[in-house]
């Protein structure tokens, strides 16, 4: 506003002109100023004044707008707590109805299972009822009231007395009290109610607890288990009489029942068959497989024919033979058994037997073997027969009381690295050696806990189980045979496999030995040792079969002592004998092959059969032959030319089938016939083959006169047949 003023006075006064007195027009101005000034001061008062107000009010509004904030939040905070209360009350509104609702449906569905509990209990055959602590029948199904031959309205509301009778429930109110107490109580009875008849009742009673936990209530069960008990009779009465184990076992491993028969067989009394599981007793070798079979009953299948081993408690084996059912609700197996130990041992003796028929047979058909091949097989095949693992025989000598190791079976060989000792005696041999001195079998079933055993060398094979038994022969131990370590006991059965069969190996070889020495003595000359006129017609009649067969030479020598009967008359028998068994020796020794066979053929003469050999071979051995007797230089005075023992020899060859009059007879004959010539040409000769003579002076180890100069015969008789 002041300047406002300033700007219409300067307005008003241009130039500044004075003003119409004469007034300056500076003091027009400095008064206009200064009443603008008061102008303004009043005015700048006035809007302060008029500020303070309006500061003032702007105060009290913002301390209003401030307290307004404050109820405004309040207000909102107090809506959203009443909405949020709102929700909750709709909420538990909602759950309410929802609770009601499921409430509702609870006690229809408790409804329908107290109906169904209720039509259980009226079509149930147990007697059932509820009884309160004043001993007052709450409730009673059908089955209750049909025993009692009474209707519900007779019992409802009465007490056990006037139901039952006073003696009924005396007897009676000690097992309620005892309920009432909170135990369950179980016991059998027998009712003397007539109404009842004869029957057997089986009462259970239950507590039936308040929500304070107190006993308010009690059920009470009556079961009748007369057909039961009958069945349980009769169980028991087939259990008692089978003499077939029968059993019932739980899936858990344990005997639950059984009968008199399993302590019978096994002799395990029944409380330790009942304390440990069945596979206890189990033979170890066949658990595995019977805990297989009792999978597969427990997973539903039936078991029919198994069979498997049971110990016995005196350590005897027993074979079963099972058919079991599983019951897998029960959780039970119902099983019954067949001790079929006899059948199995009867036919293992017979199959045995069979075995050991078949053995004594292969060993009776090994007469063309040595007898140490013999007793090695049949000391393998008592090991095998006894189901051992080892055996072993020695030879015994009654006169000087020693033993010799024979041999040991093919067990022992593997396990043992203990030192043999072939000889020994018998004093220093352990208890294997008790059959000999006891002169009977020896089982040793427990060998390690003997009292009198000496012990083991190092390195020898462990011996479990033990049998031993003497192989006599006219009454005289003669061996021991023994074998070891049988997985099961030693028996009679194993006793008398063993004595059967060496016995009847000793048999085997004695007359194996008899006949060998009949033979010797029947195809052994016994003199001079050589084969005899019955072993040399055999063999030439092998030999001329063979050669006709396979297109061979066979040739023949006969050979003869000169002027041996001289010898006789000069020097005697004995000497004449002696004569013929150094001869014998000499020609013997020529013989080089094992086909030839030299035989004494009679008194002085000899008889050699060379097979595949052509004449001039056979003319070569002669020749040999009469030599090495030469070299003997054996004196004969009787001798006319040579003064020593000599040899004439005959030879022949023929070949089979070739000539139409070609035999045995023949070459013998033509053999005989070159040695007449060769004696009738001053002995000391070889007749025979064509070259004979070339033969003769090629091999003619002497120049002397009368060694080796005798001259060759003709060959008219050696072809024969050609």
């Amino acid at each position: 506003m002041f300047l406002v003023a300033v700007f219409a006075a300067f307005s008003l006064a241009p130039g500044w002109r004075a003003l119409g007195g004469g007034v300056p027009i500076a003091a027009v101005l400095v008064a206009a100023l200064l009443l603008a000034c008061i102008l303004l001061g009043r005015r700048l008062k006035h809007s302060l004044a008029l500020n303070n107000d309006l500061a003032a009010q702007a105060a009290d509004l913002a301390q209003s707008n401030t307290l307004f904030k404050v109820e405004l939040d309040e207000h909102r905070q107090v809506e959203t707590a009443l909405r949020r209360q709102k929700n909750h009350l709709e909420i538990q509104l909602k759950a309410g109805t929802c609770e009601l609702q499921r409430a509702e449906a609870d006690q229809r569905q408790t409804a329908d299972i107290l109906n169904e509990y209720q039509m259980a209990l009226e079509a149930s055959d147990d007697m059932v009822a509820v009884l309160d602590r004043t001993y007052t029948y709450r409730m009673a199904n059908k089955a209750f009231l049909e025993q009692r031959r009474t209707d519900r309205a007779a019992v409802i509301g009465r007490t056990v007395a006037d139901v039952m009778g006073d003696d009924a429930f005396h007897a009676l109110r000690p097992h309620l009290d005892a309920c009432f107490q909170g135990d369950s109580v179980e016991y059998e009875m027998v009712p003397e109610n007539a109404g009842l008849g004869n029957r057997q009742m089986l009462v259970r009673y239950y507590p039936v607890r308040a929500s304070a936990g107190r006993v308010d209530r009690v059920v009470s069960v009556i079961k009748n288990i007369t057909a039961l008990k009958q069945a349980e009779a009769e169980r028991e009465r087939v259990f008692s009489i089978s003499l077939d184990p029968i059993c019932i076992v739980g899936f858990d491993g344990y005997f639950k029942d059984l009968n008199t028969a399993w302590s019978e067989i096994l002799g395990w009394s029944r409380e330790e068959l009942l304390s440990i599981p069945w596979i206890s007793f189990v033979h170890p070798d066949d658990a595995d497989e019977a805990m297989a079979s009792a999978e597969k009953l427990m997973q539903g299948q039936t078991l029919r024919d198994f069979r498997n081993r049971y110990v016995c408690k005196d350590g005897r084996i027993r074979w079963l033979e099972w058919n079991a059912m599983p019951a897998e609700k029960e959780g039970r197996i119902y099983a019954v058994a067949r001790d079929v130990t006899d059948q199995i041992e009867a036919q293992e003796r017979i199959r045995l037997n069979e075995e050991r028929l078949d053995s004594l047979l292969k060993l009776s058909q090994m007469s063309g073997v040595s007898d140490e091949k013999i007793r090695e097989y049949a000391l393998e095949e008592i090991v095998r027969l006894t189901r051992s693992k080892a055996g072993y025989l020695h030879l015994f000598n009654e006169d000087t009381g020693s033993l010799e190791l024979v041999s040991w079976s093919k067990g022992v060989l593997q396990e043992c690295r203990a030192e043999k000792m072939r000889h020994y005696p018998l004093a220093q041999a352990g208890v294997w050696a008790d059959s000999i001195r006891l002169r009977r079998p020896v089982v040793h079933n427990d060998f390690a806990n003997l009292p009198n055993r000496k012990g083991m060398p190092e390195g020898h094979f462990a011996i479990r189980r033990h049998m031993s038994v003497p192989v006599l022969d006219d009454g005289r131990i003669v061996a021991v045979a023994g074998v070891g370590n049988k997985a099961e006991p030693y028996d009679e059965s194993d006793i008398n496999q063993l004595s059967l069969f060496m016995q009847s190996m000793w048999s085997i070889l004695k007359e194996k030995r008899a006949r060998h020495i009949l033979r010797k003595y029947s195809m052994e000359d016994g003199l001079t040792g050589l084969a005899n006129r019955r072993r040399l017609d055999e063999v030439l009649a092998c030999e001329w079969q063979r050669a006709k067969r396979e297109q061979q030479s066979l040739a023949l020598i006969i050979l003869d002592i000169d002027h041996f009967k001289a010898f006789n008359d000069f020097y005697g028998h004995q000497a004449g004998d002696d004569c013929l068994r150094k001869v014998a020796t000499r020609l013997r020794a020529n013989i080089r092959r094992a086909g030839d066979l030299i035989a004494r053929y009679g008194g002085e003469e000899f008889a050699v059969v060379l097979p595949n050999t052509d004449g001039r071979g056979a003319a070569e051995v002669a020749e040999a032959m009469r030599r090495s007797v030469m070299e003997l230089n054996l004196r004969h005075k009787g001798a006319p030319r040579t003064r020593q023992v000599t040899v004439s020899a005959g030879v022949a060859m023929a070949v089979p089938g070739q000539g139409a009059e070609t035999n045995i007879a023949r070459l013998i004959e033509s053999a005989d016939k070159a040695l007449y010539r060769a004696k009738g040409d001053g002995r000391n000769k070889v007749c025979g083959p064509d070259r004979a003579a070339a033969v003769e002076d090629r091999v003619r180890p002497y120049g002397a006169p009368g060694v080796g100069a005798a001259a060759a015969c003709g060959n008219d008789e050696m072809r024969v047949g050609g």
